[in-house]
């Protein structure tokens, strides 16, 4: 079916983020809302927005996702030392006008404008084309609490939250140490910081907020967003809606084919650590040798996906890459633990990992995406983030929700082997353990729950999908 003769159908368009981490989500998201909410679907892509797995959903969507590749956009002057998320607006100020052409270029409506956090720019395409604009909020409710709050909080507290030495009330949140607040909040000074009560304040405009998350899994979170507590701008209060946990929902065929999986059908039942630190996450030489030696001591069996801070050269083979890579362990560590230990280069499956019955534990930069994926597999984990919102991700899944253990940092920020020997330890046959994979379990089953048909997260999707429908019906060009 055309596209132009899809007119019927409610149409909605999403601009996602940057990065797998953001898009991921969101094709769920799409694919939801035409498998099960009769719509069809617009998805912007670039290759600056960085790689998008859509290849995958094109065929299990019947046709209704449509992906737009919008052109190559440059900033003019040297912005080389302008932190990330200062640099975002100004790529998607340039995308603003491509995205506002491709969007009028239809002859059918756009009955809502999805807009990942991190797409801000679109507000104002969505304004002046008076579509209702809805932001998507990838990550947990509590870090949702903390950006709506921030404004709030930075009128406040007149010092950097890293110099706190109280605790950081948040409506919705139990008290945070400042110092486990993101990274990008911890320094007033710090462009990002700025940039991050800006950005908060514009949250405010959207029509709505879907957020990544179920309210079984943060219910006091969920409850202070829908009440408005965590507002900065009262009398602007979008419609909070917990669609998730969204994650990818299929293997692909290379996915289950991964030599990685055919090792872990050698292992015992929940026998296996994996140890993964997301596609963006690496380490110091010397931090992956302790982490090596800690692994080793452990006598944990494991599986690692290793990276590191300086990776190959592009131009390098696969082969040399995975040379290199491996140059760094510790002089026959990979011999030493053959027959209990595999190291991968960069890559592995991580859902067929994570739902491997051999898996019994998950070594975490506990990003988002990684936090949901181990919750929906039911996979207790140990905290070790690295940057961005992930110490706040760590502080509440080893503090409130108690499915995690914390790899100790010392002042210098480094782990040492024998705090990596005994998190492994203690997560994989400490006395502990049996609870904390009790709890992981229930969550994985609320968590399960609430995106089945009749849960909350479900109910959440259907009743913004029936906001949508209605416009919809109150835009559709007459057939008489």
């Amino acid at each position: 079916m055309e596209w132009q003769e899809q007119s019927q159908e409610p149409h909605v368009a999403i601009f996602p983020g940057f990065g797998s981490g953001h898009h991921i989500p969101l094709l769920e998201l799409a694919r939801r809302l035409t498998v099960y909410h009769g719509f069809s679907v617009i998805f912007f892509t670039a290759k600056w927005m960085g790689r998008s797995p859509h290849q995958n959903l094109s065929s299990s969507s019947g046709g209704m996702i449509r992906f737009i590749e919008l052109p190559d956009v440059q900033i003019e002057g040297d912005h080389a030392g302008m932190p990330f998320l200062v640099r975002i607006p100004l790529l998607l100020e340039k995308a603003q006008i491509l995205v506002e052409d491709a969007l009028a270029s239809f002859s059918f409506p756009i009955c809502a404008f999805v807009i990942d956090v991190f797409g801000i720019p679109m507000l104002d395409v969505a304004s002046k084309l008076e579509i209702p604009s809805y932001i998507f909020f990838s990550s947990a409710a509590s870090l949702l609490c903390i950006t709506l709050y921030l404004p709030t909080l930075a009128n406040n507290i007149q010092i950097s939250f890293k110099d706190a030495d109280f605790p950081i009330e948040v409506p919705g949140l139990p008290p945070i140490p400042g110092i486990d607040l993101p990274g990008p909040l911890q320094d007033r000074s710090d462009m990002s910081f700025n940039w991050l009560i800006q950005h908060s304040l514009r949250l405010h405009e959207a029509c709505g907020i879907l957020v990544n998350t179920c309210q079984e899994m943060e219910p006091e979170q969920v409850k202070a967003l829908k009440e408005g507590k965590v507002l900065s701008v009262p009398e602007k209060r979008p419609s909070i809606y917990a669609v998730g946990p969204l994650i990818s929902s299929s293997l692909s065929e290379s996915d289950q084919n991964e030599g990685c999986l055919k090792w872990l059908d050698r292992q015992p039942a929940s026998s296996v650590l994996f140890v993964a630190f997301g596609s963006r996450g690496t380490l110091s030489d010397n931090q992956i040798r302790e982490l090596a030696l800690g692994l080793e001591a452990s006598g944990q069996r494991f599986l690692w996906v290793l990276r590191r801070d300086n990776p190959p050269p592009i131009e390098s083979t696969m082969t040399a890459e995975a040379q290199m890579q491996r140059e760094v362990l510790p002089e026959g560590f990979e011999t030493r633990t053959q027959d209990w230990g595999l190291v991968v280069d960069s890559w592995a499956p991580q859902i067929g990992v994570l739902s491997h019955p051999s898996t019994g534990g998950f070594l975490s930069h506990c990003g988002w995406n990684s936090t949901i994926e181990s919750i929906l597999h039911g996979v207790p984990m140990i905290a070790w983030p690295l940057f961005a919102e992930q110490k706040t991700n760590a502080f509440f899944l080893v503090k409130q929700m108690k499915v995690a253990i914390e790899a100790k940092k010392g002042t210098d920020g480094f782990v040492k082997r024998d705090e990596v020997e005994r998190a492994a330890r203690e997560l994989m046959e400490g006395e502990e353990r049996m609870e904390m994979r009790k709890r992981m379990g229930e969550l994985m089953e609320k968590a399960r729950i609430a995106m089945a048909e009749g849960g909350s997260s479900y109910n959440a999707m259907a009743s913004v999908a029936s906001v949508w429908k209605e416009m919809h019906a109150t835009n559709k060009p007459s057939t008489t």
